[in-house]
């Protein structure tokens, strides 16, 4: 299994509040990308944060999960472990109080996937021809789609695509989506934010994979292509690439 992300500033923003991280873990590849919320309250922080700890606790603790049905309540504990995190770095740090951050995650075991998410960035799944969106966002904008009151594209600039409702930050417990799917080895997963997707159609967006064994390159082309569709925002994107494992 191979990896490979990017992130770029972007031409608005003072700072880059997204993080990334991947790390190979047994016979599964991890990896995570967050959008820190908050501004001048250090969501750059809290998105590092994010990253860094799930990263660490799957390194800790994915070897013991050893059944793939296990995964969806192992996936919960950690996400809340790593929110606790971020509250008591507030506490110890009171200037950044009201830091959040979104997260998705994705653990791969040759075609065995699953996906945890909180919050607008996004995963995909690029299976043939064929780009599937794997993830809902926790926004006003989705909830509008999803409705019916406006359509995929009109969310791309709905100003409610910035009121979140599901953030990690937030005294509570949290329930993260999580999601199983069956891939085919060749398909690529992309974790992305919403500096990449919003600024781009998903012809686009396909047309920046074709060389699907140069995950550097697509990553490159990703976003060169949201820069030129004036992403006003910053920008983010990490692919998985379904390979097989040895012993599988």
């Amino acid at each position: 299994m191979r990896a490979y992300g990017m992130t770029e500033k972007g031409p608005v923003r003072d700072m880059n509040e997204d993080s990334f991280a991947y790390e190979t873990v047994g016979q599964c590849l991890c990896m995570a990308v967050a959008d820190g919320v908050g501004g001048e309250a250090c969501g750059e922080i809290a998105s590092r944060i994010a990253v860094d700890s799930v990263i660490e606790a799957f390194k800790d603790s994915l070897p013991f999960v050893k059944e793939r049905e296990d995964l969806p309540a192992y996936l919960k504990t950690v996400f809340n472990k790593v929110n606790i995190k971020i509250l008591y770095n507030c506490l110890e740090h009171r200037e950044r109080i009201g830091m959040c951050t979104t997260l998705t995650v994705a653990i791969l075991k040759g075609t065995e996937l699953t996906v945890a998410h909180i919050g607008d960035t996004r995963s995909y799944l690029l299976h043939g021809s064929e780009l599937i969106k794997l993830t809902e966002d926790h926004n006003e904008a989705e909830k509008l789609v999803k409705e019916g009151k406006i359509t995929e594209s009109e969310a791309k600039r709905h100003p409610g695509r910035n009121r979140l409702f599901k953030v990690l930050g937030e005294n509570q417990y949290l329930n993260p989506d999580i999601y199983s799917y069956n891939i085919s080895y060749g398909d690529l997963v992309f974790l992305c934010s919403d500096g990449l997707y919003s600024f781009m159609t998903n012809e686009q967006f396909k047309a920046c994979a074709g060389e699907r064994n140069n995950l550097e390159g697509i990553c490159s082309k990703l976003i060169k292509q949201a820069l030129e569709g004036r992403s006003s925002d910053n920008i983010t994107v990490m692919i998985g690439r379904a390979e097989p494992v040895a012993g599988l």
